[in-house]
């Protein structure tokens, strides 16, 4: 199965694992990189969260995460409703 047309490319965090969430996804037909991918392992655990968002944001990949401690960081938190921000852009 291909990737859907008009699907942006995915990016998993590190809190998706490594192997078998990608497996399935890619099995599914999606198009994606996870954090360790990108940035090799084990690079991938030095990088801060503001880095790798920014990093999919630039490239319009959708973020998959399980962070749920991401709402009590604020700065990651900024991060986040920033770049949704950017991405809605004005009215």
């Amino acid at each position: 199965m291909p990737h859907p047309d008009g699907l942006p490319d995915l990016f998993l965090d590190r809190s998706l694992g490594r192997i078998k969430v990608p497996e399935l996804l890619r099995a599914a037909g999606l198009r994606l990189t996870t954090l360790a991918e990108h940035y090799g392992v084990p690079a991938d655990e030095a990088i801060a969260d503001e880095e790798w968002l920014e990093l999919a944001s630039s490239r319009s990949w959708v973020v998959f995460m399980k962070d749920t401690r991401i709402r009590y960081n604020r700065r990651e938190r900024d991060v986040v409703i920033g770049l949704f921000a950017l991405k809605l852009g004005p009215g």
